[in-house]
């Protein structure tokens, strides 16, 4: 699986967030009726400086059990401020850092396969570890939505050497 080490600038990004166990993403799909629901809402946000691209946050203790721990997914669009954030909408202020990118092709449930790489072979084989910011995948052009076969979606892991 190929990876790039990459620089992303600090980022604002509005939108909606829950909490959520790896078993409700997969069983439940919980956190596609919360990106429906983002969907639904976005033209609300008035100071958004990307269309272009869609953020899915989530996060990962680094105790993380997958089956029994939640997490929080947030979903939402870059903005130039966090004033004006629209009703039951929130906002992550996501700080400058290096990422390892993956793009991985086909539905949502295709990231699985990503993470296990991440921890089976990328982390103990790169001279990287994981520096315990949010996990962002980046919804464009190239995303045909979450069942999609074509669709093709970067996932970022925050890292720093060893």
């Amino acid at each position: 699986m190929e990876s790039l080490i990459i620089e992303k600038p600090a980022m604002i990004l509005a939108g909606l967030s829950t909490k959520v166990t790896l078993n409700d993403v997969l069983s439940n799909k919980t956190t596609l009726k919360v990106a429906s629901n983002f969907l639904e809402r976005r033209a609300e946000i008035k100071n958004c400086i990307n269309e272009r691209e869609v953020f899915g946050l989530s996060t990962d203790s680094e105790d993380y059990n997958p089956e029994t721990d939640q997490f929080e997914y947030f979903i939402g669009i870059e903005v130039s401020a966090n004033d004006g954030i629209p009703d039951g909408m929130d906002y992550r202020e996501i700080p400058a850092n290096t990422y390892v990118l993956f793009t991985f092709k086909g539905p949502f449930e295709n990231a699985d396969a990503v993470h296990n790489y991440l921890y089976s072979t990328w982390l103990k084989q790169s001279g990287y570890e994981l520096s315990g910011l949010f996990n962002i995948e980046i919804y464009d052009e190239r995303n045909h939505g979450p069942e999609s076969e074509e669709s093709l979606t970067d996932i970022c892991f925050p890292v720093r050497k060893k």
